[in-house]
């Protein structure tokens, strides 16, 4: 049974209020904030949402069709597309260039995505489609020529992020780079990626809409158990054979004077080498802008963890669970070997009326398996 609005869609077969395996997920859509399209009034609140509102008016939510919301790791591009039907007077459909937030409850999980619409698309059956993304998709079309000097890899994103107008929260992260030049033969949010890997962390938007940088090694309390044969519907775990057996990262060349020497001063040509993982297949990556040993190690050990998380992944699907976003750790049981805590990498939300609510969670073993 899924709630949406203040309507309830489908039919609680078991009719128990104490089963816990039954959650009535729901959505709000909120673009009252609006933007460059005029919303008239458009605006639906998670209280609405919930049936805890007072119901004065229809919402927006209360003619959705359908949600597809997909959120990952940089460089992919988190979106959201909605399938709408006009509710009788109801509010307007949004217009490219609104802002709002669509937020999604199951249960006490809930997860916000802050967005900007780029898409309405009307049809012949009196639908709309609507798709929505946030600072991600600027990034991924912007391109710039900028230079930076004597700041660290957090720093220089959240300067790029500025550039291009997107909220960003890296802060200071990673060992200070002696120069780093963004030019445009790469997208900002290409180079996003790869100044997230040189601070030995992954990049992606947090719910707020904001460009955050996510500790991979971090350990802590899992937000979500899935067991298999009780609350998960599908699962896949993809074993391949190791993608590479060691990476190296070959900086400028600061030898022995640490970070803040230049090779060609004292010329020395052999570069800052730092290595991680053994044997073949091997792969060694040139990044000039790395003048200093402790930074070449850092980027080796995150290149590594990156590959190495081929070796083993999951696909997990379950109903609604909002609570699991990218950079957030679930327990995984029932499998054998692979049981343990799991790095969700990218998720996809669906919601449609034959099927209700359904999470998609991608994700790597933490410490085991595939993981670090």
């Amino acid at each position: 049974m899924v709630q949406v609005g203040e309507h309830m869609i489908g039919v609680d077969l078991l009719e128990q209020t104490g089963n816990s395996g039954i959650t009535r997920p729901a959505v709000a859509i909120d673009f009252s904030g609006g933007g460059g399209g005029g919303l008239g009034g458009l605006a639906s609140s998670v209280a609405d949402a919930v049936g805890l509102g007072s119901g004065t008016g229809p919402s927006l939510a209360d003619g959705l069709v359908s949600l597809r919301l997909v959120r990952g790791m940089a460089p992919d591009v988190d979106f959201a597309e909605l399938l709408l039907a006009p509710v009788p007077g109801g509010p307007d459909m949004p217009a490219p260039g609104d802002s709002g937030t669509i937020t999604v409850t199951a249960g006490d999980a809930e997860s916000h995505f802050a967005c900007t619409v780029d898409l309405v698309e009307r049809r012949a059956d009196g639908l709309c489609r609507v798709t929505a993304t946030n600072g991600g998709r600027i990034l991924a079309r912007a391109r710039v020529n900028l230079a930076f000097a004597d700041q660290n890899p957090g720093a220089v994103i959240d300067a790029l992020a500025s550039e291009t107008g997107t909220d960003s929260a890296a802060g200071s992260a990673g060992e200070t780079l002696k120069s780093y030049v963004a030019d445009d033969r790469q997208s900002v949010l290409d180079h996003v990626t790869l100044l997230a890997t040189a601070a030995g962390r992954l990049a992606g938007f947090d719910d707020d809409g904001a460009l955050t940088l996510f500790d991979d090694t971090a350990t802590g309390e899992a937000v979500a158990r899935f067991t298999m044969g009780e609350n998960v519907i599908d699962h896949r775990i993809d074993t391949r054979e190791a993608s590479v057996g060691a990476v190296t990262v070959h900086g400028e060349g600061a030898a022995d004077k640490g970070g803040n020497a230049w090779a060609w001063l004292r010329k020395d040509a052999t570069p800052v080498s730092a290595s991680a993982g053994q044997g073949q297949p091997s792969r060694r990556i040139t990044a000039p802008w790395l003048r200093g040993q402790p930074a070449s190690t850092t980027m080796a050990d995150t290149r590594f963890r990156t590959m190495r998380r081929h070796a083993v992944s999951g696909r997990f699907l379950v109903q609604a669970a909002p609570q699991v976003v990218p950079g957030s750790l679930i327990e995984i049981a029932g499998t054998g070997a692979q049981d343990g805590t799991w790095l969700a990498l990218r998720i996809e939300l669906r919601f449609d009326l034959h099927g209700g609510m359904r999470s998609e969670i991608h994700a790597a073993p933490i410490g085991g398996g595939g993981g670090p």
